[in-house]
């Protein structure tokens, strides 16, 4: 077997080792208590990945120590399928994600507020209707609040605080409400002229809080986005692998077309 087939089957199996952590959070996220909920949105699609890294793995393994060319041809197109699509989607997540959100900054403070209408409108379909549900019951559940300032945190100490987008939009209420602040996560309502649904939703209940709020919803997704952008350094590098793996299996699909020496005398 020559050094192309040696090194697709080593590679394989490297690949086949990363899938497998991967599909195991994909199984996970199906049994997890009402606490891990809010990854909801995630299950099937990383389940998917991994289970299909997984197979092409094996197939290339295979394919590569056993020298079957029309194996070998079939994982091929479909790692080819796979880089388009994974291609595809980094695309369009970098062109519509990195332009959506970032939120507003209170002026005065260093608190920042999110608007569902800054987001795309698929990402807004995201956190609506049932999909909300399991979100809010994942952030009530876990106590997202509970990690917001202490109590006797004073107001302008508070207001120099930036809080993650959760907090910021799930744990207090708007500036434009105009209430009165008396803890982070406590506000006395005043005769606030604001028309903000948000500002009827809120309620001091610490399983209530803002989690009714598009504020919250809004800052569900600026949280999410904000992994998804930090995760694109490795979103690279694993598509810079896929493609490596991709060019040595097409010298080793082309190996394995080529006639053993002895049948050329």
């Amino acid at each position: 077997m020559n050094l192309a087939n040696n090194l697709l089957g080593l590679l394989n199996i490297l690949t086949f080792l990363i899938s497998v952590p991967i599909v195991i959070v994909g199984v996970q996220l199906y049994r997890v208590n009402a606490a891990g909920q809010c990854l909801e949105v995630f299950r099937l699609p990383v389940l998917v990945l991994g289970v299909l890294i997984m197979v092409m793995s094996i197939v290339g393994i295979i394919s590569a120590c056993c020298r079957i060319s029309w194996l070998l041809w079939i994982y091929l197109l479909v790692m080819l399928l796979l880089l388009i699509g994974l291609m595809s989607i980094y695309a369009i997540s970098f062109f519509i994600i990195w332009k959506s959100g970032g939120g507003t900054r209170v002026p005065g403070t260093e608190l920042k507020e999110y608007k569902l209408s800054g987001y795309a409108e698929w990402l807004q379909n995201t956190v609506q209707g049932k999909g909300w549900d399991s979100l809010k019951n994942c952030l009530v559940v876990s106590q997202a609040c509970n990690y917001m300032p202490k109590n006797d945190t004073k107001i302008q100490e508070f207001n120099m605080k930036e809080l993650p987008p959760i907090m910021a939009g799930c744990c207090k209420p708007l500036a434009e409400c105009g209430f009165n602040y008396k803890s982070p996560t406590v506000w006395i309502r005043n005769n606030s002229t604001s028309s903000s649904p948000d500002c009827k939703a809120w309620n001091n209940d610490p399983k209530v809080l803002c989690y009714n709020c598009d504020s919250c919803k809004a800052g569900t997704l600026e949280q999410l986005l904000d992994t998804w952008k930090r995760m694109h350094f490795l979103k690279i590098v694993f598509l810079g692998f896929l493609v490596l793996v991709y060019s040595i299996g097409c010298c080793a699909f082309k190996n394995t077309r080529k006639k053993p020496d002895y049948w050329r005398q």
